[in-house]
């Protein structure tokens, strides 16, 4: 599966679970981090993170 597919999923499944949007930040060869909605990228916003191996595997 490829990248994108994999952090669709991902929101997908956050959207389901807590009933709110999220944006994904993803740097190629790094991973993606995931903020609600509208929240700035600070430690204490990110509510999961994945590496570039773990999206490819997904």
């Amino acid at each position: 599966m490829n990248v994108e597919a994999s952090i669709v999923n991902i929101q997908r499944k956050i959207l389901e679970q807590t009933g709110r949007k999220t944006d994904v930040y993803y740097s190629e060869g790094q991973g993606a981090l995931f903020v609600y909605m509208g929240d700035v990228l600070t430690a204490n916003n990110v509510i999961y993170a994945v590496s570039e191996m773990e999206l490819s595997s997904f």
